[in-house]
């Protein structure tokens, strides 16, 4: 498997894994644990897990001052994402909220042309434009009983933003030498202390576990959706772009859709499975159409030149 294989299969198995999160959280939510101190439980038990891995192979854990200022400020964009998107759910409804949340391909696109120097691409675009357009349809934007409001809009789309800060700066901050798993332990162990001082600053505590439920609940939250689709998106990022990991994470919402229908009984609709086909289309313009076009080429005696097929 190549090396653009491989951060392809890293950044769906990331958005898969991501797509989890209502299968665990949702039982707590239910128990009445406020989402700031779930959010704590995630990071705790998601860091514990991959420090555990890391003392296993004996990894040499120190790192610089310089790399230290790099991690938290990597720390402070991805919890900023959770933050906003936590705000966001105050004034809007969660699948508005998580359709804003997506646009961090849109933004990565965006700084990428602006200020990065990325080319025009329209694969690209047409796969930012369709993974958008499904996601919206999937959550719920174009519903008639959907309510706006400006500061919730505002909260989502700086969700987003932030999110999409964080995957550009993973390949830029120059902690590639930093092993993988070690990497995300410190954005998580670092971002869980920023989370404690929000909830005190916010609540003045953080709730305690109420049952056994919830404390399995929140260790599985912890070892899938945390630990293992960090690690697989931080490989990704040192494989692939930074645009091309952000689209693959709509296989985020088309697992929590999933997992909605069939096991927590959520209603379903025509928008919602036609924005899953178009999520499905776009991730196969994106990984699959390259591959055909190549062998085109091939077929055809086409490869070395610059004669492109669009």
């Amino acid at each position: 498997m190549n090396k653009q294989s491989r951060g392809v299969l890293n950044g769906i198995v990331s958005g898969v894994s991501f797509g989890l999160i209502p299968l665990f959280s949702i039982p707590v939510i239910a128990a009445g644990m406020n989402n700031v101190s779930i959010l704590i439980y995630r990071f705790l038990f998601g860091s514990t897990a991959m420090l555990a891995m890391l003392l296993m192979r004996k990894t040499d854990m120190r790192i610089s001052l310089s790399e230290l200022w790099r991690i938290a400020l990597l720390s402070f964009f991805y919890i900023g994402t959770a933050i906003a998107t936590l705000e966001s759910y105050r004034y809007l409804s969660s699948g508005i909220a998580t359709a804003l949340v997506y646009t961090d391909p849109i933004w990565c696109a965006v700084i990428g042309l602006l200020i990065l120097g990325d080319k025009f691409s329209w694969k690209l675009t047409m796969s930012i434009v369709l993974a958008t357009l499904g996601v919206m349809m999937m959550t719920g934007l174009f519903s008639e009983d959907g309510t706006f409001s400006l500061v919730g809009v505002c909260w989502g789309l700086l969700s987003g933003l932030s999110y999409a800060l964080y995957l550009i700066l993973v390949p830029r901050l120059k902690v590639k030498s930093i092993p993988s798993l070690k990497l995300t332990f410190y954005v998580f162990f670092i971002g869980m202390f920023m989370l404690a001082a929000f909830d005190f600053g916010k609540n003045g505590c953080i709730e305690t576990i109420s049952s056994g439920r919830c404390f399995l609940n929140l260790i599985m939250l912890g070892l899938i959706p945390t630990a293992l689709s960090n690690i697989c998106v931080t490989m990704s990022l040192k494989l692939i772009d930074s645009t091309i990991v952000a689209i693959l994470g709509a296989f985020e919402p088309l697992t929590a859709m999933v997992v909605g229908i069939i096991v927590l009984g959520d209603p379903y609709s025509f928008l919602s499975i036609t924005g899953a086909l178009l999520i499905l289309v776009a991730v196969a313009i994106l990984t699959i159409l390259p591959g055909l076009l190549s062998r085109y080429k091939k077929h055809n005696g086409l490869e070395g030149t610059n004669k492109s097929i669009n």
